[in-house]
């Protein structure tokens, strides 16, 4: 269940002093020009312009609802959810700073601004705003949700336990609270407990909530083996609000596939898909080609500048996501045509998802289709406009793997430019930071070293300091370590290699980290150092075939035989992929995956 989705609710708080204040301010200000009637009716018109894919209209109505309701900060959140969506990060800050200007310790817009700070990356900030949301107002349940989701998000257990229950005890009718509770216990294996709340939230849900909570019921039944069970309740959640949930879909479609039965998650997808697809089209005025006069592999096509064979897709629809687990399992268990068709499906519905382009010019990257997917990547490129540097970085990655190098560098300088022209990149200090890795290494190819060590000190610099940055500053260490080395400074080398290893999300580091130890110590004439070096490197390099069941063992076993009941101090980003997941997702993700794999991907960038 989304933060978003009950935005309009007053989680089953209790009138207070804060909703006293702000009653009051309504009340003495001027007189609207709008009358009760009109107000209401402008939030209906806002709000089905917007399912209808009209987002621009949707904003300027919403934009007259501002000036006629100027203490409803909601009207405020979702002008800036919306601008957030459409890419316009710094829009969307802007927003909500200045509203928080004219009212400090209004707890709905510090919650906004740790929602936007959220999907920027900066999950500090996020939670700093979150807990000044709820000293704001102790008896609004959105924050404890929001906060209490991202401690569970990082693994820290007892944070978001802490969290929630307070929350609970403030709103103890709120079935949001209950919701994230269930989730925690169910990380924890507290099944009993899990099924627990999940019951008692399903008491004061409303109707559209029930979907979300037999859901989660399914994933406790699944839990202790009764995957019959399981499969039950997740068909049931898909009885609710005409089968357009989503979440449920994707749960049970991937159920089937964990357990071998592919035709049927092939069922799951379809039938789901054909009915949205059937909803989308009843609210937008455009109409796709019938079969026969479509050619699904027309790439241009797909990413036209007008999209109009659908309306854009409304604002926090989240069936994109189905779209790309279905093509998951196609790139898995089906063919390279079968995967294409199904997200040359989602890009004709949901057209601005830069996301979905990276993935689909990926997949034909990797089945050798470059002049399709670089189209696709540039598509992406411009879909993302000012607010994410990781399309750049991506088609500059896909032309630096075919020694187009000069080309890359262009591509990595059009996207430092949008990145400098806009002060919220939407993927935060670390898109940026990658940004500026990639860029440097590039510019190595190029003869460059001066530019690229200064591009690498950059990408230092706007590195978070973080503990969940720890693997882009081991990264960019290393690449700094790499560069010393090959202009033969070598001690500098050595300095940066055992700040790489510090930095690394591994306790002893990975195997590459410690060649390049060895080959500095060896250039040192270390023979003690480079046998060490050459011994470890092995080690780790045998640990690492596991994959990521392997890096999960190695990562709790740093824990001293003191500490046995908590995970090790510093785990990175990494912990950020380990919560909240279906119980069956290690069966339908691939075995070989790597926890680490960005620090991997950055570092073979040096092998091209």
């Amino acid at each position: 269940e989304t933060e978003d989705e009950a935005d309009d609710y007053d989680g089953g708080s209790i009138v207070d002093e804060a909703s006293i204040s702000q009653l009051s301010k309504t009340f003495n200000a001027p007189a609207s020009t709008y009358s009760n009637r009109e107000v209401r009716e402008m939030y209906i018109e806002a709000k089905a312009l917007d399912q209808e894919g009209d987002r621009e209209k949707s904003k300027e109505v919403l934009r007259k609802l501002r000036e006629a309701t100027p203490h409803d900060m909601r009207v405020v959140r979702r002008l800036a959810r919306m601008e957030q969506e459409d890419g316009n990060i710094s829009a969307a800050r802007g927003l909500l700073q200045r509203a928080l200007r004219g009212e400090p310790g209004n707890a709905h817009l510090l919650q906004g601004l740790g929602q936007l700070e959220r999907q920027a990356g900066n999950d500090a900030t996020a939670m700093n705003h979150f807990r000044q949301a709820i000293k704001a107002n102790p008896t609004f349940a959105n924050p404890y949700h929001a906060l209490g989701t991202l401690e569970h998000t990082h693994g820290n257990i007892k944070a978001a336990l802490a969290v929630i229950k307070d929350g609970l005890r403030k709103c103890p009718q709120n079935h949001r609270l209950h919701h994230a509770l269930g989730d925690v216990y169910l990380d924890a294996n507290m099944l009993d407990f899990a099924e627990e709340s999940y019951l008692e939230g399903l008491q004061h849900g409303p109707e559209w909530s029930k979907a979300f909570f037999y859901t989660s019921l399914s994933f406790v039944s699944y839990a202790k083996g009764q995957v019959q069970e399981s499969r039950t309740l997740l068909r049931q959640s898909l009885e609710i609000n005409g089968g357009m949930h989503a979440q449920g879909v994707i749960a049970l479609a991937q159920l089937e596939e964990s357990e071998g039965n592919i035709h049927a998650a092939r069922e799951v997808y379809r039938d789901a898909i054909s009915r949205y697809e059937r909803r989308r089209r009843k609210r937008s005025p455009f109409r796709s080609k019938s079969p026969g006069e479509e050619d699904m592999f027309d790439s241009p096509s797909l990413v036209d500048e007008d999209g109009k064979q659908y309306s854009r897709s409304y604002s926090g629809d989240k069936w994109v996501n189905v779209f790309k687990s279905w093509a998951r399992m196609e790139e898995i268990h089906g063919t390279y045509e079968t995967a294409h068709i199904v997200f040359s499906k989602a890009a004709r519905l949901f057209p601005n998802s830069m996301n979905l382009l990276i993935q689909w010019a990926d997949l034909q990257s990797d089945h050798g289709e470059d002049e399709k997917g670089r189209l696709l990547y540039e598509a992406a490129c411009h879909r993302a406009g000012d607010g994410s540097a990781k399309p750049f970085q991506a088609l500059a990655e896909f032309e630096m793997k075919r020694r187009n190098f000069v080309k890359a560098q262009s591509i990595l300088y059009r996207g430092a430019q949008c990145a400098a022209s806009s002060n919220g990149i939407a993927d935060g200090k670390n898109g940026l930071a990658r940004l500026f890795h990639t860029w440097g290494v590039c510019e190595y190819h190029l003869g460059n070293e001066s530019k690229a060590q200064q591009l690498l000190e950059d990408a230092l610099r706007v590195t978070g300091p973080g503990e969940a940055d720890s693997t882009m500053r081991s990264l960019i260490l290393y690449s700094m370590a790499r560069l010393e080395v090959l202009r033969g400074e070598h001690l500098l080398a050595q300095h940066c290699i055992g700040l790489s290893l510090k930095e690394n999300l591994f306790p002893g580091g990975n195997s590459l980290i410690w060649k390049l130890w060895a080959e500095i110590a060896e250039k040192m004439e270390n023979k003690v150092l480079e046998k060490r070096c050459k011994e470890q490197a092995l080690l780790r390099w045998e640990e690492e075939r596991g994959g990521t069941v392997s890096d999960l063992s190695r990562l709790l076993g740093a824990r001293g035989s003191d500490s046995s009941s908590r995970l090790p101090e510093r785990t990175g980003s990494v912990m950020k992929d380990m919560f909240r997941k279906t119980p069956w997702s290690s069966k339908v993700c691939h075995t070989s995956g790597r926890m680490d794999r960005v620090w991997y991907q950055g570092a073979n960038l040096w092998k091209l």
